[in-house]
């Protein structure tokens, strides 16, 4: 059977940026949907778009749908012949609407017994007719953020429909949406007139908007784009900025990338460059170019759709408008440093952080209590306390600024300057400027000790606060970013080392009220999600995980747990060791089915034999050895000296048998059995190993 593409195109006036990937998506889902429920395959679909056009794209699709066999029940089986053996009125009748004979019925088991039923073929149908009602279905059911009315069927879309084009090979596809026809006209690139082209097929689609310099595919114009941008590097021997964001935002903001590259005036560098480089990409859509040491250089690179006649008109009007951008930036930045440090924080009485946790004066004195409580607490090199109490008044102020108003993105960052301004230290200024750090999984951590120990006061007090107004994230809804919060905590406190005590800075923060012991355990637990995120990403099983979680929740410290994970999990490796994990499970086992626990030592004079004499002996030596590695943080050679009584260990279990008759033996023995378990508890859980 030959098979052919199918095309539909909707071209529409123009769409934001930020609609065309959902749209793409839901293309695509909503076909393979439709596609399947009227029985046409295909070898290939995929959806493409740009501000002005969504286009469906579908590859081997067949002529006709695939033939089908539906079976039809009919009445009971003892109506199928009378008593003579002649087919009855009601089984001649059935057989007849389903187009068939009665002799030709079979019979079926149904929930009511035996029946009649029919088996009936249905033809394929035209792949072009399914297609016309497929199409607009897909159209009708795209779902956009904002939706626009505009013709008399009332139908809602993102933007008014202007065309549709629906080809199945170099058959039209007719139907119409919103009072729109299709039919084989598309339209050039807006920069040369929207010229109209006819498609002869649907295979033959690309190429002809590629001739009429329109890129419908979205990894064609991608890598034109990337191109052009390299081009434009090397004619200037500088760097453009290529962010990542902003690459795909101006990928759906034209058919056919064109870098237009222009200068703006040098005043403009005083800026900040986080905030020139924030007017150009949010304002503007613009590149920024640096040297090869990042310093910012007068120079911006703009997309357009196309080249045209004008093109130096456009690059002026570019730099215009631009400018204008910088000189109210200017104006923010400039007003905001006559004011000055102290007054933007003294504005922060007006704002509110949360209805019952105050404003963000409140908040800014309880971060403060917070990191003296970090100071406290850190172990390490003494930290700058004076320089952090500093920073820790103004880590808010800029959210007063005019700056931070208009671009909420540079909170932080503006602070930054502002500390400078007002003559703080470096130290300070950057604890400031780098309090929100960090922004993401894989973004940049605070760069000093100082800035470390408030970022982490910050991130503590909006997890106690927002855990103690039950604001705790379920599954997928995070509206507070507590997540990415405690990630930060645990990345802060692992890629730096900090040996901390979390439990007690968070049990002791202050709060609208303390922490009571479940809101505390759940808190850590939250915390421990995150870091066993970055433990399993380091390499480690999620098994060797769970062995250490026990120590967290008790002592909350994540550095000190990643060394007994680390540790594990390079002993686990050596001979031997999974014997003796076997054995502290049966072990633990014993005194769980017993419901034993005991903190006494068992008696020397109830030993019954050598086996139990030769495993006492092997705990209290390995007890007083393990006490040195273990105020060391040794815990691979508390591990290894673990597995050294394997021996010892696996006699006593071949030959003793600890629920002995005589409770004082029994009891005695599950004491001997208690002093072993607790010594594996010192270093791991290894109950929670799987072999």
């Amino acid at each position: 059977m030959n098979k052919r593409d199918a095309l539909l195109e909707i071209r529409i006036e123009n769409i934001p940026a930020r609609f065309v990937v959902s749209a793409e998506t839901q293309l695509e889902a909503r076909a393979r949907e439709l596609l399947a429920e009227a029985f046409l395959p295909f070898e290939g679909l995929k959806a493409y778009g740009t501000y002005k056009r969504l286009v469906l794209y579908i590859t081997g699709l067949p002529a006709k749908s695939e033939e089908q066999t539906r079976k039809a029940l009919g009445p009971p089986v003892k109506l199928w012949k009378d008593a003579d053996g002649n087919f009855t009125p009601q089984s001649a009748g059935f057989a007849a609407s389903q187009g068939t004979t009665p002799d030709k019925l079979t019979v079926e088991t149904a929930p009511k017994g035996e029946v009649l039923a029919a088996l009936k073929k249905i033809p394929g149908r035209p792949a072009a007719k399914l297609l016309a009602g497929i199409f607009p279905k897909i159209m009708a059911g795209l779902e956009f953020p904002k939706t626009m009315v505009w013709e008399e069927t009332r139908v809602r879309f993102a933007r008014p429909v202007r065309g549709l084009l629906a080809l199945y090979g170099e058959k039209i596809v007719p139907f119409a949406f919103a009072g729109v026809k299709s039919g084989r006209l598309t339209a050039a690139l807006s920069a040369r007139g929207s010229r109209r082209l006819a498609v002869a097929s649907a295979e033959k689609y690309f190429r002809a908007l590629e001739n009429a310099n329109v890129l419908v595919k979205d990894e064609d114009r991608a890598r034109t784009l990337e191109h052009e941008l390299e081009q434009v590097s090397k004619r200037m021997k500088l760097e453009v900025q290529a962010d990542p964001e902003l690459l795909k935002e101006n990928l759906y903001l034209v058919e056919y990338p064109v870098c237009v590259v222009g200068s703006y005036a040098q005043e403009f560098l005083k800026l900040p460059a986080e905030l020139v480089h924030l007017v150009m990409k949010k304002q503007l859509k613009f590149f920024s170019v640096c040297d090869s040491q990042k310093r910012l250089q007068p120079y911006f690179i703009g997309i357009r759709d196309g080249v045209s006649r004008g093109q130096k008109n456009v690059e002026e009007g570019f730099k215009n408008v631009l400018e204008a951008r910088f000189k109210d930036a200017s104006f923010f930045y400039t007003r905001d440093l006559a004011v000055g440090l102290d007054e933007l924080a003294a504005g922060l009485k007006a704002v509110t952080f949360q209805e019952k946790l105050g404003s963000m004066q409140d908040k800014t004195e309880r971060v403060s209590a917070i990191a003296a409580l970090l100071c406290e607490n850190i172990k390490g090199p003494a930290l700058n306390i004076e320089e952090i109490k500093k920073a820790a008044r103004y880590v808010y102020a800029d959210l007063t600024s005019n700056v931070v108003r208009e671009f909420t993105e540079l909170q932080g960052v503006m602070g930054y300057y502002y500390a400078q301004n007002a003559k703080l230290t470096e130290t300070a200024a950057k604890a400031v400027g780098e309090f929100y750090r960090p922004l993401s999984a894989k973004s940049p951590l605070p760069s000093s000790p100082e800035s470390s120990a408030l970022s982490l006061a910050g991130k503590v007090d909006n997890l106690v606060s927002h855990f103690l107004l039950g604001l705790v994230p379920s599954g997928s809804a995070d509206p507070h970013g507590l997540r990415r919060q405690a990630m930060g905590i645990a990345r802060i406190i692992l890629e730096n080392d900090i040996s901390l005590d979390l439990k007690a800075v968070c049990r002791n923060a202050p709060a609208t009220v303390p922490l009571n012991c479940e809101l505390l355990a759940l808190l850590l637990d939250f915390i421990w999600q995150r870091a066993g995120a970055i433990f399993a990403e380091a390499g480690f099983r999620f098994d060797e995980i769970k062995a250490v979680k026990e120590f967290f929740l008790k002592d909350g410290n994540l550095s000190d747990c990643r060394r007994r994970i680390a540790d594990l999990h390079a002993v686990r490796k050596t001979p031997g060791f999974d014997a003796i994990a076997t054995a502290f499970k049966r072990a633990k086992n014993i005194l769980k089915q017993a419901k034993f626990a005991s903190a006494s030592a068992p008696a020397e004079l109830l030993f019954a034999g050598d086996e139990e004499r030769l495993l006492y002996s092997d705990i209290r030596a390995l007890s007083a050895r393990l006490g040195g590695y273990l105020a060391g943080r040794d815990y691979g050679k508390s591990l290894v000296e673990l597995v050294s009584i394997k021996e010892n260990l696996d006699n006593f279990f071949n030959k003793v048998l600890v629920m002995a008759d005589d409770a004082a033996v029994r009891e005695n023995r599950l004491k001997l059995i208690q002093s072993l378990v607790n010594l594996f508890e010192d270093v791991a859980d290894l109950s929670q190993l799987q072999q």
